[in-house]
């Protein structure tokens, strides 16, 4: 995780002055759905352990902002009631939001179930079906380990142990609570080949959430994947993996040729609208945010979601001369010199077609 932070760190803006910044458009779009932001909120597993309504909760706070969200496997509720939350908060607001719910998927080690929750998924309605391939097997998660023995001896041995709340234990298809796996739902068996019966069970959206080097992009590409998301699940699942940001800088490098084909999203010790702005630069499509909006459910519920989404990335945009995101994204795929980062992309100092001369070094 230290290294998912500080990596972002390694990057520099060259800001432009004397530029009209008065207005600023931060909007995106993720497979044709329009957000006003180019972040969305990350799965995370368990949310009821923070907060007693858990995923419906966050789900109210992400559609009175607008703001798109992945819905985890892991989650505390059932996936309807989750869904249910999204399509009465939509009602309330008379479905002005933009808001879209996409699925991060676990898949099961019996065929039949995994099928089964596919299709759960797509009765409800979700527009993308992120399949997590990071997570053959549960990691080595040393810090859950310390923490569950810290509560162990807080609470005693005859108390009640924490793994049914930290589940909610609402959810049949949660692949494991807090950091004790669910036997058959997670199968280690997945391969590429296996795109072929989930392509054929979903029409929608595929992303491969885990993309952890240039090879596997440029795979998930030939395999017709619509994107992936590069990510080392938070620090959490192998130690000493590569950070999303170093993996982006991989393809842009190796494979650039999947830039601007496939839509790339990246997570990972993302903490404010900087960070947002230099992976927008250097070729990402959107990028996730998990854990500030964990914190702010935690502390204020669904009003703490909202105002965590306030001002990440329009003060960051006039202060670097930018007014939209238009014109950081239209050097994705390039290596000009002058589009973001002097380090990692070296190329001309004249900006393509006068667009990407506001970014950084």
């Amino acid at each position: 995780m230290k290294t998912n932070l500080d990596d972002w760190g390694r990057i520099n803006f060259r800001p432009r002055v004397m530029r009209n910044v008065g207005d600023v458009d931060t909007s995106c779009s993720i497979f044709g759905h329009s957000s006003p932001y180019p972040f969305y909120i990350s799965p995370m597993g368990t949310l009821g352990a923070i907060h007693s309504d858990a995923e419906p909760e966050l789900v109210r706070g992400a559609v009175r902002k607008g703001i798109h969200t992945v819905i985890s496997t892991a989650s505390s509720k059932q996936i309807e009631p989750i869904w249910q939350s999204f399509e009465d908060e939509q009602k309330r607001l008379g479905n002005a939001s933009p808001t879209q719910l996409f699925y991060q998927y676990y898949m099961p080690v019996d065929r039949k179930r995994a099928i089964e929750l596919m299709h759960i998924v797509k009765k409800c309605g979700f527009k993308g079906l992120w399949i997590t391939v990071d997570t053959p097997v549960l990691g080595k998660r040393t810090a859950d380990r310390v923490l569950q023995a810290e509560e162990g001896l807080a609470v005693g041995i005859e108390e009640e142990g924490t793994a049914d709340w930290e589940a909610g234990c609402e959810n049949a298809f949660a692949p494991a609570m807090g950091g004790r796996v669910v036997s058959g739902q997670l199968s280690p068996h997945t391969t590429w080949e296996d795109l072929q019966w989930i392509r054929k069970e979903w029409e929608g959206p595929i992303v491969l959430k885990g993309v952890q080097c240039a090879e596997d992009a440029k795979l998930a590409y030939e395999y017709g994947c619509n994107g992936i998301l590069l990510s080392n699940h938070g620090g959490r699942q192998l130690h000493t993996a590569p950070s999303s940001l170093m993996t982006l800088l991989e393809i842009r490098t190796y494979c650039p040729e999947v830039i601007g084909k496939m839509e790339i999203f990246l997570d990972g010790g993302l903490r404010d609208g900087s960070d947002v702005l230099k992976a927008l630069c250097l070729g990402a499509t959107a990028v996730g945010v998990g854990r500030p909006f964990l914190y702010a459910l935690a502390a204020y519920g669904s009003q703490g979601v909202e105002k965590c989404v306030d001002g990440k990335c329009s003060r960051r945009l006039r202060s670097r001369g930018v007014c939209s995101l238009t014109r950081c994204s239209s050097c994705r795929g390039t290596f000009n010199g002058d589009a973001i980062v002097g380090r990692y992309c070296v190329g001309s100092t004249e900006a393509a077609d006068g667009q990407c001369d506001e970014a950084a070094e």
